[in-house]
């Protein structure tokens, strides 16, 4: 082992706790995956070190993937939070944009806001949308709204004026007389988080970041006191993002809306995208099945498909930058259960870490599709977690008898098959939304399973959805984390403009352009990155001047003299999405905001190839009879993955076994091991 040369990934789900280190000098490997401990989670943590065997004394760089964040917001526990806006408009976040859960719900109520309306303080204050002064900032008020927050507990605010990305000058005051008012209490702004247009949206973005603030602060911080104390570390803590790259500490703390779901963003984006290129292909369907929920996110042509505004709860978007993913409640630990009207249903409820599955033998007596996994014959429950997480087949059986089998009259097996095809409706639901219903054609990529349950599913989906290619990493229960080591720190960085062409100052514009790169040149820099390690990339967000809704395109790097490059490149986004567009002289363009996003090259490792050869008789294990989709229970081949030999081919049935995870081959598809160990899977019909 080398001194200083460990690179150590980290990853928190809903159930277990991933570690990875990699040596950069040997390419040794070093894996931890141990039960999650909530609430603080740190424990997990530090377990899952000491199970890889690694020391912060000999770690570089530690890399850290959670879903603090993302889990305070689903489970409405920010902390109490105030928001100060424009009077007049007490009730953006509350008016929304009109939508329902459910059009067909006469009685349905909408959830409770995030900010009680009691708790959103308004003053008088109006910025004007070219960013002149059209109403002071009455300091007066400001100061009234601090001292209803201090009597209220309120432990920290956003701030978000109308129009104020074109005018920063009230929303700096405003917090200058809040940090003299109600010192030590946290304070967001929408300037800082999300300088753009659209009121709802920035707002909504910038109270979630306020809301999860103090809890990510003191999460990070409570985490680094115990890497010091309980592991000897004393470097940095680098902190995954939903953008696809990892920030420093300091700038998570500040802004942790950036952090909402990055745990399977790193994984799409460091372990799917890399291994996919890896293999031959630039299309991918990055499929993470974890302990809680499913993930699907697009990686096409190598790049991960991006969206500026994504929904973290119903009415709540999150417009930071972030890789598309859709989430569904469909993990291992996701519950089988019955409804009012005699329905099947999987999730989205989870049994979670603790109790966890019913087999777990922790008090859990839900049906979950772990337990349906054991029954199906697919899990072998004494090779759970490589055999060192000892589980109970038969409290899955009497789950899924008891909690679902009794009430349709169906044996436990049949109980468990059943759970199977609804679970499978409900991840089939999440592909099609992320590729037909958004205009990719499944056929055209490959899928790619990561978390521990996905290549239980992939091969099954991959039939259902017409793609023809199944490619299983070699440590897909590791790929947030192996993600986290393999991504680099980004940031992004925007100046709002909004003005049509024939409205453009060039000599303005360029220079605005400029002060962005050197502002990303600067915040690399403070990252600890060197000239030749930084990569600028520079865009401009396009829209016709009458649309709320814009596209972001690329601009080269060089002075900007006309936008005849850009007009085009808009056209072909407008027509590829919506399949028309509409000609410069009939409906103006309007270039909306300058965007500059900055890359940090990091050391990350690269998988290394494997060197076993022999014979694949070598990797067999005792076959089993196992429940598969179009016949049922049939005599199945079992390999030990890890005794794999480079070239080995075999064809389904078969369930490939590794510690963190199983694969699961059916009857008619083909499998064969490349030189990284990747199990690549032709499904056939």
């Amino acid at each position: 082992m080398s001194e200083g040369k460990w690179i150590v990934g980290t990853d928190i789900g809903g159930t277990f706790t991933d570690v990875i280190g990699v040596n950069l000098e040997t390419g040794e490997q070093r894996l931890g995956k141990v039960p999650s401990t909530p609430p603080t989670y740190f424990d997990g943590v530090i377990h899952g070190l000491e199970r890889a065997g690694l020391r912060g004394s000999e770690t570089e760089s530690f890399r850290h993937g959670a879903t603090v964040s993302t889990n305070a917001i689903l489970e409405r526990k920010g902390v109490k939070t105030a928001l100060i806006t424009t009077e007049g408009f007490r009730d953006v976040l509350g008016g929304g944009r009109a939508e329902r859960i459910s059009a067909f719900e006469l009685d349905w109520d909408p959830p409770e806001l995030i900010v009680p309306r009691r708790n959103v303080l308004t003053v008088s204050e109006r910025t004007g949308p070219w960013g002149e002064i059209v109403t002071p900032l009455s300091e007066e008020q400001v100061r009234l709204a601090a001292r209803k927050c201090r009597k209220r507990g309120i432990e920290s605010i956003a701030i978000c004026y109308m129009d104020s990305f074109m005018n920063t000058a009230h929303e700096r005051r405003t917090r200058e007389i809040l940090e003299q008012e109600l010192p030590g209490v946290d304070i967001s702004v929408s300037h800082e988080i999300l300088p753009q247009m659209l009121e709802f949206e920035r707002t909504c973005t910038t109270v979630l970041n306020a809301y999860v603030s103090p809890i990510l602060k003191n999460y990070l911080r409570g985490l680094y006191e115990r890497l010091q104390k309980d592991w000897n570390y004393s470097g940095p803590i680098l902190v995954t993002t939903s953008g696809g790259g990892i920030i420093g500490m300091d700038e998570a703390i500040n802004f942790p809306a950036r952090t909402f779901h990055s745990s399977p963003v790193s994984g799409a984006v460091g372990m799917a995208g890399y291994v996919g290129s890896l293999a031959g292909f630039e299309n991918v369907i990055a499929f993470e099945t974890g302990g809680t929920t499913n993930n699907v996110s697009m990686i096409y042509r190598g790049s991960p498909a991006v969206t500026h505004e994504w929904k973290i709860l119903w009415n709540v978007p999150c417009c930071l930058p972030s890789v598309d993913t859709v989430y569904i409640g469909a993990g291992g630990g996701s519950i089988g259960w019955v409804d009012k009207g005699h329905i099947l249903n999987v999730g989205p409820q989870s049994m979670g870490a603790n109790p966890g599955p019913a087999c777990y033998g922790l008090g859990g007596e839900e049906a979950t599709n772990t337990d349906c996994q054991i029954v199906l014959g697919r899990i072998d429950p004494n090779y759970f977690l490589g055999g060192e997480l000892k589980v109970d087949p038969q409290l899955s059986f009497k789950a899924l008898k008891e909690k679902i089998g009794d009430h349709y009259g169906w044996s436990s097996e049949e109980a468990a098959a059943n759970m199977y095809l609804v679970a499978m409706t409900n991840l089939m639901m999440a592909i099609r939304i992320q590729t037909v219903s958004r205009g990719w054609d499944p056929r055209d990529f490959a899928i790619i399973p990561y978390g521990g349950g996905g290549a239980m599913y992939a091969c099954d989906l991959a039939r259902e959805s017409g793609a023809r290619t199944v490619i299983v990493p070699p440590l897909p229960g590791y790929a947030s984390a192996f993600g986290a080591i393999r991504v680099d720190i980004k940031h992004e960085f925007t100046k709002p403009i909004h003005k049509t062409e024939r409205e453009i100052d060039y000599t303005f514009l360029n220079k605005e352009m400029d002060e962005l790169v050197e502002k990303a040149h600067q915040t690399l820099s403070r990252e600890g990155l060197k000239e030749k390690d930084m990569l600028i990339e520079r865009y401009m967000d396009v829209k016709y001047f009458s649309q709320s809704q814009f596209f972001t395109v690329d601009i080269p790097p060089r002075k900007i003299r006309d936008l005849k490059m850009v007009t085009a490149k808009f056209m072909s986004a407008m027509k590829a999405k919506y399949g028309y567009n509409l000609p410069p002289h009939y409906v103006p363009l309007e270039i909306v905001n300058l965007r500059v996003v900055a890359r940090g090259k990091i050391p990350k490792p690269d998988l290394p190839k494997i060197n076993r050869i022999g014979s694949i008789k070598r990797a067999q294990k005792p076959s089993r009879m196992v429940w598969f989709k179009d016949t049922g229970f049939v005599p199945t081949q079992i390999f030990e993955r890890e005794l794999l030999p480079v070239g080995a081919s075999f064809d389904g049935p078969a369930i490939v076994e590794q510690p963190d995870t199983t694969t699961v081959l059916p009857p008619g598809t083909h499998c064969s091991v490349d030189v990284y160990g990747n199990l690549i899977i032709l499904v056939g019909k």
